[in-house]
């Protein structure tokens, strides 16, 4: 995933740097690298289920703007990044049998970590509000959109005294889906991101019914850099 992430911040950054000689006149657009830290919570869960420690998610990507108007402060914007998350939590994910099987640990002194992770290729599209000109990078902005993900790596990370265990490829829907909303001036941005689409694969949740609607709730920071 380093090398992954090495070439596309290499594509991205040079992307933005020819991107800002298009700044100079009024045909200018608002292309940006993005990059957010959100605290990551999981909502639409069972009263059983719960969350522990610090759950997190670091998004990196490039965003080119599509002007609507001749002011060019209404647009459409489309993306491409990468983000890793991690949800800590008291439901332990196994493999027995070639099936995956979800257990809650109830004695939360029983274990010292219980961590999913989530690898993601992320398309965010966006409908772009702003007071910026050609000369003005200093401006209020309100993004709303959808971003879809592609999971292509999980796992979950489990630790205990007497059991350190490790489980790859876990039963999420490959293609994860949510409502975003950033919003703030210059630099300093809140974002948004309320999930649309249940976490796990319908074979899986089905045998879960606890588990079986839980989606994704993040809410954090995104700077846009020019």
């Amino acid at each position: 995933m380093s090398r992954l992430g090495s070439l596309i911040f290499f594509f991205l950054f040079s992307i933005s740097c020819f991107s800002q000689l298009e700044t100079k006149d009024d045909k200018y657009r608002e292309d940006q690298i993005y990059f957010g830290v959100f605290y990551n919570s999981l909502i639409d869960s069972s009263n059983d289920f719960n969350q522990n420690k610090f759950s997190s998610s670091i998004n990196l990507g490039f965003i080119r703007d599509f002007p609507l108007n001749k002011n060019r402060n209404l647009g459409l914007g489309l993306g491409l990044g990468l983000s890793t998350s991690s949800f800590h939590n008291n439901l332990k994910l196994s493999y027995l049998n070639n099936q995956f099987t979800a257990r809650v640990i109830t004695d939360s002194e029983s274990y010292t970590k219980n961590k999913w992770t989530l690898n993601e290729l992320e398309f965010p599209f966006e409908i772009r509000w702003r007071t910026s000109t050609a000369e003005n990078y200093k401006f209020w902005r309100i993004y709303l959109g959808v971003k879809t993900s592609y999971v292509f790596s999980s796992k979950n990370i489990f630790e205990s005294g007497s059991n350190n265990e490790t489980i790859k490829d876990l039963p999420f829907n490959k293609f994860q889906s949510g409502l975003t909303l950033n919003a703030g001036n210059n630099t300093w941005n809140i974002g948004i991101y309320y999930g649309l689409r249940p976490m796990f694969k319908t074979e899986f949740a089905d045998k879960h019914e606890s588990i079986k609607n839980i989606k994704q709730f993040k809410v954090g920071l995104i700077f846009y850099i020019f």
